[in-house]
């Protein structure tokens, strides 16, 4: 069973932002002549991450407290950031997967996700970007039950 990291999406307003985000991202990397590779930058290496990566494991993107969306991890590993520092860079497959919303509270970091604790995702097939009820809206629906 694969083991998950979720994870806050600081400073993201809702899932189209974050996925401008991450565009702008590997455009700039593109643009200063490098393979344009989609990853964060955290203090802290998982010590679990052999139960991650190859294992089918996903970062989840809490935004505006709600679990809204995830990205399969590739791969995890240590690297040196600015001035020496040491990071552990998560590499993420660009694809979004929408997910049925969740509350989250707020936390700093990461934190491992069990795959029995995790949202499911949204079906296949679901609604495209210009009809979907926005996930937050969603959220509030389901919990008056709603939907």
């Amino acid at each position: 069973m694969a083991l998950h990291l979720i994870k806050l999406a600081v400073g993201i307003e809702n899932v189209a932002h974050l996925r401008e985000r991450q565009r702008q991202r590997l455009a700039e990397q593109s643009a200063n002549g490098n393979k344009p590779r989609l990853r964060i930058l955290t203090r802290n290496m998982p010590r679990r991450a052999d139960e991650i990566v190859g294992q089918g494991g996903s970062l989840f993107w809490v935004v505006k407290g709600h679990v809204l969306v995830r990205q399969a991890i590739t791969g995890i590993e240590p690297v040196t950031h600015g001035e020496g520092k040491r990071r552990c860079a998560i590499y993420l497959d660009p694809k979004l997967i929408g997910l049925r919303s969740r509350r989250s509270r707020p936390f700093q970091g990461w934190r491992y996700l069990e795959t029995d604790r995790a949202p499911v995702d949204l079906a296949a097939g679901g609604l495209d970007d210009e009809t979907e009820v926005p996930p937050e809206m969603a959220a509030e629906l389901r919990e008056m039950g709603l939907l």
